[in-house]
């Protein structure tokens, strides 16, 4: 009798740590048991409870399934269209503009950020950015750039002049080089494209000082990551948006965005500013930069896989 009880009890606890996790595009995971992958539809069981009823979830809402063995599934995006009464799947194809064209309308001179050290994400795909290999960096962007400081209304053109390739210099080659970005994302590689940076020479130098705030909503985001000129077909692109250098609040704004280049799609995107610091016009806000991208994108949303604002700090997390 004792010996069966001990094979019952052994039996009972082995099985429980047979776990698999199913992660979401949301960024949510879903710890159980998969029993069964059909076409459309995936079956599982709770892990807290294997012997309850059994779940069904959609493959389009699946990102990957981890599996106890240590294997992985990983599910591909695809898109549904109708014609009559059949189904048929087909690859979503975006614009690939041949040439930049800047947009003025870009951007929000109203917009109530005030934290110095704060952040935001958006983007339903966050969990893909973990385990892709395959991305490329496209550099800094400061195409849509303004600088928040009333004092240098008039000097707009000379500061972009000035300063501009001396920001990205300072960036590219010593506070946020690849190889860095690449060692702290934890990414076997990271393959470099053609920099957006000179998107920048067809921007209006006069409207570069303003007088108040300024940032770049969501949805103006999207339509910078649909302008770019891309010699790539296929991967995830990274690209880092300067949005604004606040002289009143004293931070600098950018965006750590994430985009499906096939489809231009926003897979993940992380508003965040970082307090800016240290001597000079270049260093000064280039350290802004360097502070919201390691301090608040990487040491507190990336590290911590906060896909999600509800799981951002809330004294940290902006409205």
């Amino acid at each position: 009798m004792k010996k069966s009880l001990v094979v019952i009890l052994l039996f009972v606890v082995s099985f429980s740590y047979s776990q698999d996790v199913i992660i979401l595009k949301n960024g949510d995971e879903i710890k159980a048991k998969v029993t069964e992958i059909l076409p459309q539809t995936v079956k599982y069981k709770r892990a807290s409870n294997l012997t309850g009823p059994t779940y069904n979830i959609e493959k389009s809402k699946i990102f990957m399934i981890r599996y106890e063995s240590g294997d992985k599934d990983v599910f591909t995006r695809i898109e549904k269209a109708k014609t009559g009464s059949k189904q048929k799947t087909k690859a979503v194809v975006s614009e690939n503009p041949s040439r930049f064209v800047y947009n003025p309308a870009i951007g929000n001179r109203y917009c109530q950020i005030r934290k110095q050290m704060g952040g935001k994400v958006y983007g339903d795909r966050g969990n893909e950015i973990f385990y892709r290999q395959d991305l490329v960096f496209y550099g800094f962007d400061m195409t849509y750039l303004k600088l928040s400081n009333a004092s240098k209304i008039g000097h707009s053109v000379e500061i972009v002049q000035n300063y501009y390739e001396a920001w990205n210099n300072e960036l590219s080659n010593h506070l946020l080089p690849v190889a860095d970005i690449r060692h702290w994302m934890n990414k076997g590689s990271m393959f470099v494209g053609q920099s957006v940076f000179p998107n920048y020479r067809f921007m209006d130098f006069q409207d570069f000082v303003v007088a108040g705030n300024f940032c770049i909503p969501f949805e103006d985001l999207k339509k910078i990551v649909k302008s770019y000129v891309l010699s790539e077909k296929s991967g995830v692109e990274m690209v880092i948006v300067l949005e604004n250098f606040n002289k009143e609040r004293e931070y600098s704004l950018i965006w750590v965005t994430f985009f499906d280049i096939a489809t231009r799609e926003i897979m993940f995107a992380a508003e965040v500013s970082g307090k800016a610091g240290g001597a000079g016009m270049t260093k000064h806000w280039a350290e802004g930069v360097h502070l919201a991208f390691t301090k608040m994108f990487i040491d507190t949303i990336y590290k911590h896989r906060r896909t999600n604002n509800y799981l951002i700090p809330e004294k940290i997390r902006f409205y």
